[in-house]
């Protein structure tokens, strides 16, 4: 089944009534499948095992559910009240320019119409740099291009943002970034 830890282990049996020790266990997990759109990622169950973090950037985001460590940044709760959200922290050991990318899963839009990504974000402190969420083709890897940026603290608010997705693409994935950097003011 996709999405699923197995462990096993082997016996040889090479004729009846032979029996060997087991060998040692072995874990894996099975890929993810495309989830059918409309789908929703709340955070609320954690950090999903299809989405995942880039290993080749400086940080990770995290998922959160009561305020972030560093006083005067956000947010404080999730879009809903009383939900998980993914955040980045600013704080020592980050630097300047460093940059924290997460995936989505795959998301097949092919039933769709006229779909779009309806992605909540909040940008709070004096930390605050880039954010911007990136589409793909996941078929084929093209990069359908930036779905949105923003830069520098947009205030302790919930932002919706609608972003429209072309009906050709059958299946899309995004990768949400986020770049410490220093605005005016910031």
């Amino acid at each position: 089944m996709a999405n699923t830890a197995y462990t096993c282990q082997v016996h040889a049996v090479c004729a009846p009534g032979d029996t060997s020790a087991a060998s040692p266990a072995m874990s894996f997990s099975t890929s993810c499948t495309a989830s059918m759109a409309p789908t929703n990622e709340t955070f609320d169950a954690g950090f999903s095992n299809c989405w995942s973090q880039e290993t080749a950037d400086d940080f990770d985001w995290t998922v959160d559910a009561g305020g972030t460590p560093s006083g005067g940044t956000g947010p404080s709760d999730d879009f809903t009240g009383g939900g998980n959200y993914m955040y980045t922290e600013a704080s020592v050991p980050r630097a300047y320019g460093d940059v924290a990318t997460m995936y989505s899963e795959v998301i097949d839009i092919s039933a769709l119409t006229n779909p779009e990504l309806r992605f909540l974000n909040q940008m709070y402190g004096n930390a605050m740099g880039t954010l911007s969420v990136d589409l793909w083709d996941a078929g084929t890897g093209t990069n359908l291009g930036t779905g949105l940026k923003h830069y520098g603290d947009r205030g302790e608010v919930w932002d919706e943002e609608l972003i429209r997705v072309s009906p050709t693409d059958s299946t899309v994935q995004l990768d949400v970034n986020a770049v410490l950097e220093c605005h005016e003011g910031g």
